[in-house]
């Protein structure tokens, strides 16, 4: 039996997909607990899903997202830039800006009136920035950042935050920071840390964001399973503190005042056992 055909039914029927939603209630309900709304939009594409969504821009009509774009066919992401009607919330357009390897989390870098993007490439065993030609529609390379398999990595304040696989299966709980070499880096001076967890919360689950001056990061909580939850961790005197625990969310990110979010869902959960599969 043919191996891709086996990987593409999987994926299809068997495996885990994601749906992109929206926060419709204020981003600061999330940090103080108060009741939270979301809406979640059909992908009006059957050949694969959406999933790790950042918001690239807003306009008075519409919403643009940079997304993982999974494909059934051959088991692969892309990085896809969708647009969103804002008052129907329906996708009317996707445009593939990069692909031929595996592609997820296309972080955003703002700089000026530049736009650059990292998308998780890990299973390339590196890391590279690319430049956001809108005019174009694509993702033009301009440096490599790691040559290490970094998992959804998040530049925040000169710094680039990840977590790494480990031999002793440390992933997921200890976060580490590197320095950066960017094309207008203004050459900080740069403190390698280490944060460690008692559990499976410390990859990152969308771009730091603040809140009254008060700086969080969402991290992908893992416990069960991959995709359990979101943790909403407040950064402060070089420690990370939990302050909300958003379940079934898989990564948050906000932008000009959207709010976007994913989540995992299954076609056929049962089937999943079944056969023997684990999310771990």
């Amino acid at each position: 039996m043919n191996k891709q055909w086996v990987n593409s039914f999987l994926s299809k029927f068997v495996k885990p997909r994601w749906q992109i939603g929206f926060l419709l209630t204020p981003l600061e309900n999330l940090v103080s607990g108060s009741n939270q709304s979301f809406v979640w939009i059909k992908n009006p594409y059957h050949d694969g899903w959406f999933a790790d969504p950042f918001v690239l821009d807003v306009t008075d009509q519409f919403i643009e997202l940079l997304v993982e774009d999974f494909r059934f066919k051959d088991s692969k992401g892309r990085i896809s830039k969708i647009v969103i009607d804002k008052q129907t919330l329906k996708v009317i357009r996707r445009n593939v800006l990069l692909e031929g390897g595996h592609y997820s989390f296309p972080a955003i870098l703002r700089n000026k009136e530049k736009v650059y993007v990292y998308p998780e490439q890990s299973r390339q065993s590196r890391l590279d920035l690319f430049e956001y030609d809108a005019t174009t529609n694509t993702l033009n390379k301009i440096q490599t950042l790691s040559n290490q398999a970094l998992s959804d990595a998040v530049i925040f304040d000169n710094c680039l935050y990840a977590t790494i696989g480990t031999d002793d299966g440390e992933n997921d709980r200890v976060l580490r920071t590197w320095p950066l070499f960017l094309p207008f880096d203004n050459n900080k001076v740069f403190v390698k840390q280490v944060f460690r967890f008692n559990e499976c919360i410390a990859r990152n689950g969308g771009d730091f964001f603040k809140i009254n001056q008060n700086i969080y990061r969402p991290a992908q909580e893992c416990n069960r399973w991959y995709g359990n939850a979101v943790s909403i961790q407040q950064f402060i005197n070089d420690n990370f503190i939990e302050v909300k625990r958003l379940k079934g969310i898989h990564t948050l990110n906000n932008y000009l005042g959207v709010s976007v979010v994913d989540r995992k869902f299954f076609p056929f959960r049962w089937l999943y056992w079944i056969l023997g599969f684990t999310d771990k």
